[in-house]
């Protein structure tokens, strides 16, 4: 795809945001195309699942019907939103209201609420089913999250963490999994290595499972 091609379909995806909807007509006036290009752009911005099918607009005076075209919802995807700065200021201003021990307690009671989504230990179920639901949440929760045996104790990996970034300005975000998992396996992990201060990886040892 050539690289004006590339920025008439952006102009296109920038024009329906802006809109909201609008025709081949209209867009075609905005970008400077004849229809027949503007309706080629649209069908591979279809093909992309980032312009919804057309909807039909009755006229008011006689005429053919107009197609609407907008957006979908994938296509938010395309414009940036700056969550983690937000995030930060509010993090920010929860620990001048109630200093780090309270911004940790407020961590370790939304962990809680997360580990709370797995059900109780059963009886007879083994430490490998459990560890297996504990990835599960995790994975849900936008961990990527393994778990192994070495040194003859269960560890538990978080390869990947949705909070990355924020706790490395924020490391109070960090007792958030360690709850989790400190919760769903009934233990008191212990982390040895950590993505917010340069690891490659957050490890948290187990030590022996009894469920």
């Amino acid at each position: 795809m050539t690289d004006t091609m590339q920025a008439t379909r952006q102009k296109i995806i920038e024009l329906l945001k802006e809109r909201g909807q609008a025709t081949v007509e209209e867009l075609s006036d905005a970008v400077g195309l004849t229809q027949m290009a503007v309706r080629h752009h649209l069908n591979v911005l279809q093909g992309e699942k980032l312009v919804a099918a057309p909807t039909v607009r009755r006229r008011k005076r006689p005429g053919r019907p107009q197609q609407l075209y907008a957006l979908t919802e994938a296509a938010d995807e395309l414009f940036p939103e700056n969550y983690c700065s937000l995030t930060s200021y509010l993090l920010e201003e929860i620990k001048q209201s109630l200093g780090a021990p309270g911004l940790d307690a407020l961590f370790r009671r939304v962990g809680d609420r997360l580990a709370a989504e797995v059900p109780s230990p059963r009886q007879g179920q083994s430490p490998e089913e459990r560890l297996n639901q504990l990835v599960q949440l995790l994975g849900e929760k936008g961990f990527v999250a393994r778990w192994g045996v070495e040194g003859g104790q269960y560890v538990v990996h978080l390869l990947s963490c949705p909070y990355r970034q924020i706790a490395r300005q924020h490391q109070e975000v960090c007792s958030l999994d360690r709850q989790i998992i400190e919760r769903v396996l009934n233990v008191s992990p212990v982390k040895v290595a950590c993505l917010a201060k340069g690891d490659e990886r957050c490890t948290y040892q187990t030590g022996q499972l009894t469920m």
